[in-house]
């Protein structure tokens, strides 16, 4: 089975080698042998760099002929071939592709295909490596088995990932509600203290007042607190979001490229299983509700009541 796989990947790639051959060629112009640059087209629909087919015909009045099929036209007829010249482009591209899979594909120390994994180190290694006393003692194991033994690792980090994610949308979503609720309780708060403070406002006016500014400033400190902690719960969301796509994506790609710095990858998703998410408490101060507002108001008036009688008494005596 692995030997048939083995088999198809390498026909797969022969034929894909071969297909990019040929897209080169048909991407050259058979003058300078290089990638057509400014690619014309001439009446018998050969294509060449414009530079080159003007230096052919250079000397030549009339009766123009073709470098490749040597067919002769009467007028110098040079057509641009924009979707060829698209074309090239998409060659070179694709060369360039080429060259960086093979290079990064080789060991950068002997330059041989890169067909194990030291699970010691977590790097892919060449045969001469292996057997190196650098990785004699450590386990080596074919490329593709480790390319799907990290895959399963990674397939697993994605579930904690996205239940991390949830929670944290969660979270953020309820506190982005909370600043409503915190209003309705701050007004539900404000009544009472309106209602309690009624009886005695004309005496109680700066207290009242003074209470209202505690008020507000633990609302503005709360809602500065719930606006912090929503934003860095948007962060951590945004952080978890980019680790559960550089999973996916590494899950997609192939052996070598999946397996670069995999450890690196697998460590972050640790650090977010533990990572905290915490939720801003909206519960104002006890203290406000919690002493006899109209004693403390009452023996702040008979003290104001009692000074001037004292001192009038005072002087009589």
């Amino acid at each position: 089975m692995a030997e048939t796989s083995l088999i198809e990947a390498g026909a797969s790639a022969a034929s894909t080698a071969a297909a990019l051959e040929n897209l080169q060629v048909e991407a050259s112009c058979s003058v300078c042998l290089e990638y057509l640059k400014e690619p014309v087209i001439i009446e018998c629909g050969h294509n060449f760099c414009k530079a080159c087919i003007t230096r052919w015909w250079e000397d030549l009045e009339r009766d123009f002929p073709c470098p490749v099929c040597r067919k002769t036209s009467r007028y110098r007829s040079l057509r641009p071939n924009r979707q060829l010249g698209s074309m090239v482009e998409i060659a070179k591209q694709l060369q360039a592709v080429k060259r960086k899979i093979r290079d990064e594909s080789l060991c950068s120390q002997h330059h041989e295909a890169l067909s194990l994994f030291c699970n010691e180190d977590q790097e892919a290694v060449c045969l001469i490596c292996a057997i190196s006393h650098t990785h004699r003692a450590h386990t080596v194991v074919p490329l593709d088995d480790a390319t799907q033994e990290y895959k399963e690792k990674l397939q697993k980090c994605l579930e904690p990932l996205e239940q991390k994610l949830q929670e944290i949308t969660s979270c953020k979503t309820s506190e982005e509600k909370k600043p409503g609720e915190l209003k309705r309780l701050v007004e539900s708060r404000r009544q009472q203290i309106l209602k309690e403070f009624e009886e005695l406002h004309r005496r109680l006016d700066e207290e009242q007042q003074a209470l209202f500014s505690q008020l507000e400033e633990e609302e503005q400190d709360i809602l500065q607190r719930l606006r912090e902690n929503a934003a860095h719960l948007g962060g951590k969301r945004r952080d978890v979001a980019h680790l559960a796509a550089e999973v996916e994506g590494k899950c997609l790609q192939s052996g070598f490229e999946m397996l670069k710095d995999v450890k690196s990858t697998l460590e972050k998703c640790e650090k977010v299983k533990t990572m905290e998410v915490t939720s801003v408490s909206i519960e104002l101060e006890k203290n406000f509700s919690s002493f006899p507002r109209q004693y403390f108001a009452l023996r702040k008036i008979l003290k104001q009541l009692i000074a001037p009688h004292s001192g009038f008494s005072r002087q009589r005596m």
